[in-house]
């Protein structure tokens, strides 16, 4: 009795496979139809005898419904890429928990996960807004990296045995270059007055709280992690409220190759 179900289930996934096939083509040969139907108006509109005001109009408002399609088209991109939420007392960005408590100890291949998404939110600004900075994010998932300077530094740990000493070290200049990195981008962005964030950055501090591992309390490396998160969120309200084209790698940042 199973497998004669089993043979009826896949034999209905194939015809629901032909019939998305079929939509497919249809839906083809439809913008198809309208590609070359858009195609013969324009032709006939240029064989109307337009005078040069018409034509500049119809120019003017070409441009302008370009320009605005692509507007539209980044509106809230970072927003739907990056979720930045809390779950409890840890902030989260895309599901992964950034910090550790006492009671609560999360394993570093999810804070690692956490690092690597806000490495790639932070370099998504600074090329979306062109912002110049003396440092380099290297996203590149759990194991994402920042360069400062001529050294790179690893934005990840593990619990690490004898060598998390050392990992912790390098793991703290990481994460203080990182936050180096975002209050260059919130300078930049503060030329516009209306631009504030609901916790102050100072040296390696967000909200008054490091964000550094190393000698320092679970409960409020987690509180200052949670608070980087929620400025992050901020930044992406405000850049997507704002005309931001993406420049690439335009700006004074010679670190970029």
């Amino acid at each position: 009795r199973l497998e004669g179900e089993l043979r009826a289930c896949e034999g209905e996934e194939r015809r629901l496979g032909r019939e998305l096939g079929e939509q497919r083509l249809e839906a083809e040969r439809l913008r198809a139809e309208e590609r070359a139907f858009w195609r013969a108006l324009a032709e006939h509109r240029l064989e109307l005898d337009e005078s040069e005001e018409e034509r500049a109009a119809t120019a003017s408002a070409i441009r302008y419904a370009t320009a605005e399609l692509a507007r539209l088209r980044g509106t809230n991109v970072l927003n739907d890429m990056f979720r930045i939420a809390q779950e409890g007392s840890f902030g989260t960005i895309n599901r992964f928990r950034i910090g550790r408590l006492p009671e609560r100890s999360v394993p570093w291949v999810e804070i690692n996960a956490a690092w690597g998404q806000a490495c790639l939110l932070l370099d998504a600004l600074v090329r979306r807004c062109g912002v110049p900075t003396q440092y380099r994010l290297l996203p590149r998932g759990s194991y994402s990296a920042i360069q400062a300077g001529g050294d790179v530094l690893e934005l990840y740990s593990s619990d690490g045995g004898l060598t998390r000493f050392f990992m912790d070290r390098r793991f703290d200049l990481a994460t203080a270059a990182f936050l180096g990195c975002l209050r260059e981008v919130t300078r930049f962005l503060q030329r516009d007055p209306s631009m504030r964030l609901p916790f102050k950055i100072e040296g390696d501090k967000v909200g008054g709280f490091s964000v550094r591992v190393q000698f320092n309390q679970d409960e409020r490396w987690t509180k200052a992690l949670k608070f980087m998160l929620t400025d992050l969120k901020w930044i992406i309200a405000f850049v997507e409220s704002r005309d931001f084209g993406d420049r690439g790698d335009r700006g004074d940042r010679g670190d970029r190759g």
